[in-house]
């Protein structure tokens, strides 16, 4: 009899989530839909503790009436069919571990239904044609249906807070749901927050899900551990150390080290077979939060805290090499100081599309990476630590992450000043500084980013090496870039000429030198025209957009500088005030808005906005001027800028 004549239902998922229950309902709501001649019900176990087809037959024959029973094996299979034979029946197994468990007990009879569990995602379930269906965690709703299940209404709608915090702090599992959802009410008597609090502060949270010796979250995974290969059992507690609940293949491969020999994805799908890890594709994977925290204490019980530190510390290299791979797709021609930018790491991507790929893997990856900085300063890889923060500096600026790059760039500070403490070294402390100097810049807070530029020059003295030369020089365009927000535009322009004198010292480099006159010509226009050297300002907004323009049909990398380009030159036109350059500032900016929305340059799109519609508003155009205004009042609100509020009222605007 084929497997596809009758409905075989197995229900697969992580021990704790409820399978057994959900299938025992289904049970039930089959019973009741169809009038079956026989249920039958046993539970399997995996592994060593499996009961064998023998087993379930003593169990089931009796149940048919069938007495006395075979002797062996092959007769009490027949006997079984025998005894099902044209009649319908419901046969419930829990807990199977592969497809030969269900194959062996068919009923012999398209009227047969057979709804098993299994705490394995096994190929055999899909291979037999069974119909596999995963059981998740609970949607955070049901999650909080579970814990309010009899609670007062209003008691409920005044702990909601509390309660979605708890729902988290259960991993959204049944088993760990309901027995809090018990604690609850019987040990903290309602008190949700101190029960939050508890799992929050508590040293080992798995441990709290347990009642007596009835119902324990960590026993369940224990059994699943204790039934890995040695090898397996090894990754597992492995990947706990990483500081996240999602990684990449590559991160199992980095924990493993460069002498395994075992293939990696073979172990983790092993995991993934056992329900102790989600496959999310593409090589990608995911920790249950108690999962993480039964391998995490096993870790520590386990392994000694020298290797726990080198596996750390792999891992922490692999991010950083990561980084670095796609930091020089942003920025092929800027000078690093950090030695995996020394040539031994190739860019991540080359070609079209290669900057979009570069973006998405680090959005993909952002979360983890800010969790890897603080794990290297805590675990005082220093040298590791402010290196990755300085190949996150673009990534960061560019698409507008300036929390992320205040945390970041602090923790860097801090070890780049650890280093400088230790062995005198300077650059890292000048790079960490300038990092953080333009974040502060970014967020509008002039003083503090003066403060760091004016401690990188103090830092960098007496260094004549290329790299600082070069960074010296970026240095004096942000202090430029201070003045012309603080409207001081002459000493803006003298600190542009204080970098241009930098860019033609023969200590430049010459690999860099067109490239830094682009981006001082780009960046200086507009400083320019604001003193009165129109004329100047424009011809130096032209050459760097000729040069921008050219350089993003071959590089990804330079299409923001080209956007940046256009948008300067059109507000160097603009601020000319010559009827000549109107139609063309107005041309450039309006293309400029549009590439820096499509780019997500959200400050640069807020700013074209303004300078637009001030020359529209010059030009008698007031209702495309005050629809450019308020737009640029919601970007600047989208980015928690002082400047929404300023323009609000100087222009008027309606809050």
């Amino acid at each position: 009899m084929q497997s596809n004549e009758l409905g075989v239902f197995v229900f697969t998922g992580m021990p704790g989530v409820g399978k057994t229950a959900l299938a025992l309902w289904c049970a039930d709501q089959a019973r009741k839909a169809f009038d079956f001649d026989i249920v039958l019900e046993i539970g399997i176990g995996a592994a060593s503790r499996a009961r064998s087809v023998e087993d379930v037959l003593t169990v089931f024959l009796p149940a048919l009436e069938v007495s006395p029973l075979p002797a062996t094996r092959d007769g009490m299979l027949a006997a079984y069919r025998s005894a099902l034979f044209g009649r319908s029946v419901l046969v419930l197994l829990d807990d199977v571990e592969n497809a030969g468990q269900i194959d062996e007990l068919l009923p012999p009879s398209a009227s047969g239904v057979v709804i098993a569990t299994s705490r394995r995602r096994s190929a055999g379930f899909e291979h037999s044609g069974f119909t596999t269906m995963p059981v998740d965690v609970f949607t955070p709703a049901s999650a909080k249906e579970l814990l309010t299940h009899g609670m007062d209404g209003t008691t409920a709608l005044d702990e909601a807070e509390q309660l979605d915090a708890l729902a988290e702090l259960c991993g959204r599992l049944p088993l760990a749901l309901g027995i809090a959802r018990a604690h609850l009410r019987t040990r903290h008597r309602g008190r949700t927050a101190q029960y939050v609090h508890r799992l929050q502060t508590a040293k080992d949270r798995l441990r709290e899900f347990q009642i007596e010796d009835a119902f324990s979250v960590a026993n369940l995974y224990e059994v699943a551990y204790q039934e890995l290969g040695e090898a397996v059992k090894s990754l597992y507690r492995q990947l706990s150390l990483h500081p996240g609940d999602q990684f990449d293949e590559r991160i199992a491969v980095a924990l493993q080290g460069p002498n395994h020999e075992r293939v990696v994805d073979d172990d983790l799908q092993a995991l993934v077979s056992a329900c102790l890890l989600t496959d999310l594709g593409s090589g990608r994977y995911e920790w249950h939060v108690l999962v993480r925290a039964h391998a995490a204490g096993l870790a520590s019980a386990t392994d000694s805290p020298a290797d726990q530190r080198r596996s750390r510390g792999r891992t922490i290299i692999s991010y950083l090499q990561f980084t670095v791979a796609r930091e020089l797709v942003f920025s092929p021609h800027r000078a690093r100081f950090g030695e995996q930018f020394d040539g031994r790491v190739e860019p991540g991507y080359v070609g079209e599309g290669a900057y979009a790929r570069a973006v998405g893997d680090l959005e993909l990856e952002r979360a983890n990476l800010r969790r890897i900085v603080r794990l290297a300063e805590d675990e005082g890889f220093d040298d590791l630590c402010w290196q990755l923060c300085e190949a996150l500096e673009t990534f960061l600026f560019q698409r507008d992450l300036h929390a992320d790059g205040l945390e970041v760039h602090t923790i860097g500070l801090r070890a780049a000043q650890k280093i400088h403490d230790r062995t005198g070294e300077p650059r890292p402390l000048f790079r960490m500084r300038v990092a953080l100097g333009t974040t502060y810049f970014a967020v509008e807070d002039d003083d503090a980013a003066e403060a760091q530029f004016n401690a990188a020059e103090e830092v960098a003295a007496g260094l004549d090496d290329e790299d600082t030369i070069v960074g010296l020089a970026k240095v004096h365009v942000w202090q430029a870039f201070i003045h012309q927000r603080r409207s001081d535009f002459a000493a803006a322009v003298s600190a542009v000429a204080r970098s241009r004198q930098m860019v033609t010292d023969p200590r430049f480099p010459e690999r860099l030198r067109d490239r830094e006159v682009a981006l001082l010509d780009m960046n200086g226009g507009p400083m320019l025209a604001r003193v009165g050297r129109q004329g100047e300002g424009i011809a130096a907004g032209r050459r760097a957009l000729a040069y921008f323009a050219a350089a993003s049909e071959s590089r990804d990398s330079e299409k923001h500088n080209h956007i940046k380009s256009v948008a300067n030159l059109g507000a160097s036109l603009a601020l000319s005030g010559e009827q000549q350059h109107q139609d063309e500032a107005i041309a450039l900016l309006t293309k400029a808005i549009a590439l820096e929305a499509e780019q997500s340059m959200v400050v640069w799109q807020a700013d074209s906005a303004v300078v637009l519609a001030d020359l529209l508003g010059r030009a008698g155009r007031q209702d495309e001027a005050h629809s450019l205004l308020r737009r640029a009042v919601e970007l600047f609100d989208q980015l928690g800028s002082w400047r929404a509020e300023e323009l609000r009222t100087r222009l008027g605007l309606e809050n």
